[in-house]
């Protein structure tokens, strides 16, 4: 049985279905942790906010249209409301799939034996901060990796291209930014593929690097990621700066996670971010640590199968 699960769901993927599913919706409900407001930064509605609007020129007309269709879904409605996981829950879910024989492709962790990390900005392009974030990155000479919203990307292409010819690394966040283990995963392989067509027609190249909103998968979504053809990327500290805690707290905590290998999770479309960009980076500097892409961390991984880091599929 789940053995047919796993094929209906990659053959789904690729082949483009979205149709409702059958039985009623679940209730919509707030995480315990709270929710982001549905102002958050890469949630504003883009062209395809509304039924009934008319489908961008970015994407096909097939995922258009299944695209519509979800959002008349009240899966889709009440899966807007997203929290980041904390990471101890990533990695105990990590353990629970590791006892279970259970090997995605996914990265929690650089090699814990090199002294790198990789910063990452989620929710972007923002025209008010993508422009700040990538000035800050260029006078300290570090490169990044954005996962960008597709409707977001769809409003400011120049800013996805701005990342991209600053040597940036630009990954797939979605098209609306919603909560993946709360949809059915057609809808998951909808708003993914979206994200991706989106990109791929900006930049002339698909992307290959998927970052779920809020950290948010299940083994069905994590199967759709991989029929697609994704890494599926995670992170090892969360400062929360989506709730605006203070330059302050957001510096300290950041620090506070630092290690070999890790993986920083922050926002594009926060101020308090932006504000505390020069500080955070030359803490880092001054602890020797190098900053690289998800691209280059992959390339460089030299040590899979360690904690944080599975490389091999399910047999």
């Amino acid at each position: 049985m789940r053995h047919c699960l796993r094929v209906w769901i990659a053959a789904a993927a690729l082949a483009g279905t979205a149709g409702c599913p059958s039985g009623s919706a679940p209730p919509a409900r707030r995480s315990e942790a709270g929710s982001k407001p549905e102002t958050a930064p890469g949630q504003a509605g883009g062209a395809l906010g509304r039924p009934g609007m008319p489908a961008p020129n970015r994407l096909s007309a097939e995922t258009a249209r299944a695209l519509e269709r979800a959002e008349q879904d009240r899966y889709w409605r009440y899966a807007r409301e997203t929290v980041d996981k904390q990471v101890m829950a990533l990695l105990s879910q990590h353990r629970e799939e590791l006892q279970k024989g259970i090997r995605h492709d996914k990265l929690l962790r650089g090699d814990p034996t090199r002294k790198w990390m990789a910063l990452t900005f989620d929710d972007g392009p923002h025209p008010d901060y993508t422009p700040r974030i990538l000035a800050i990155l260029k006078r300290y000479g570090v490169k990044s990796t954005f996962f960008v919203v597709g409707e977001m990307a769809e409003k400011y292409p120049e800013l996805v291209k701005a990342e991209l010819a600053a040597g940036h690394r630009v990954g797939n966040h979605t098209y609306h930014h919603v909560s993946l283990a709360r949809v059915p995963p057609e809808y998951v392989a909808t708003e993914i593929r979206a994200c991706g067509e989106v990109l791929q027609s900006i930049t002339g190249k698909a992307p290959r690097l998927f970052r779920p909103p809020g950290g948010d998968y299940n083994d069905p979504v994590a199967e759709v990621v991989e029929a697609l053809g994704y890494e599926l990327i995670l992170w090892t500290d969360d400062p929360g700066d989506y709730a605006s805690p203070g330059d302050r707290t957001i510096l300290e905590r950041t620090l506070a996670g630092t290690s070999n290998g890790a993986i920083i999770l922050v926002h594009d479309g926060i101020q308090e971010t932006v504000d505390v960009l020069p500080a955070l980076l030359q803490q880092l500097r001054n602890r020797g640590y190098e900053l690289v892409t998800i691209d280059r961390m992959l390339a460089g991984q030299r040590a899979p199968g360690r904690l944080g880091v599975t490389r091999r599929r399910r047999p």
